[in-house]
């Protein structure tokens, strides 16, 4: 069932992005999320369908492999955040593209879902404080994580872009791209310190608190980074280490290791 719900949302994903190009190249859709209004008041058919796929990313916690204290449930709970972003982001964000990239990171944690076998380990844990407050600050500082990586990756292709080049249009500024992923790594910060303290705590020296160390110490080295006045105004160093912390974060669950009971 999983997967039938996983492929009804990535043909929502595929429609969105049809209607997308079909209004951009009509010329009726501004760069600027915040100006498109197509319907004249504030909810429009993008809301619409973004709407059904956050109620079918729903969906998926109710099946057998939204387990949450596993991979699959882990990366379902992140995509509802996620969605959920998505969905009032348009309001707040500056480019259609940073959207856009969102929306293609949650297409590779939805194929991950799909093709990918879910992993279960064998040990369980009781239903406690310390595995809820590990499980809580992970599953905040993950979606954070994400959305950061989203806004390096607009960053790192403006960047690399032409002047003259349509994706150097498309996408915000470098200071605007930095702002976000710096403001949003920030906030991770507590969830992650919360999520590794309660992990190491439960499962002390263990591949999963160590490597989800690593990604909460990349994530602080790049907030770091930002804080450094440079001449160029931008630091490239912080979203390499920014896009490296949500590498680290998606291996965890694709190959198992995050999951650390098969029931709370």
């Amino acid at each position: 069932m999983h997967k039938i719900l996983s492929l009804l949302v990535l043909c929502l994903f595929l429609l969105e992005e049809i209607f997308h190009k079909r209004l951009g190249k009509s010329g009726r859709l501004s760069l600027n999320p915040a100006e498109y209004n197509a319907l004249h008041n504030n909810f429009d058919r993008f809301d619409l369908l973004r709407i059904l796929e956050l109620l079918f990313l729903g969906l998926l916690l109710s099946t057998s492999e939204g387990n949450p204290t596993m991979g699959h449930g882990q990366l379902s709970i992140i995509l509802v955040g996620l969605q959920t972003a998505r969905l009032f982001g348009r309001r707040v964000l500056s480019r259609w593209s940073v959207l856009g990239v969102l929306q293609a990171l949650e297409m590779i944690l939805i194929l991950t879902i799909i093709l990918v076998p879910q992993k279960i380990s064998p040990g369980e844990y009781p239903l406690s404080p310390l595995p809820i407050l590990a499980f809580i600050g992970g599953i905040i500082y993950s979606i954070l994580v994400t959305v950061t990586a989203a806004f390096s990756i607009s960053y790192g292709t403006r960047l690399f872009s032409r002047e003259s080049s349509n994706l150097y249009e498309t996408f915000p500024p470098l200071a605007d791209s930095e702002s976000w992923a710096y403001k949003l790594s920030r906030f991770s910060l507590p969830g992650g310190l919360a999520g590794v303290s309660s992990l190491f705590l439960l499962l002390g020296i263990s591949p999963l608190p160590v490597l989800f160390s690593i990604s909460l110490i990349l994530q602080f080295t790049g907030f770091l980074l930002c804080r450094k006045e440079t001449f160029s105004g931008h630091h490239p160093g912080a979203h390499i280490l920014w896009g490296i912390s949500f590498l680290i974060l998606y291996l965890l669950a694709v190959t198992g290791v995050s999951t650390i009971s098969p029931v709370l």
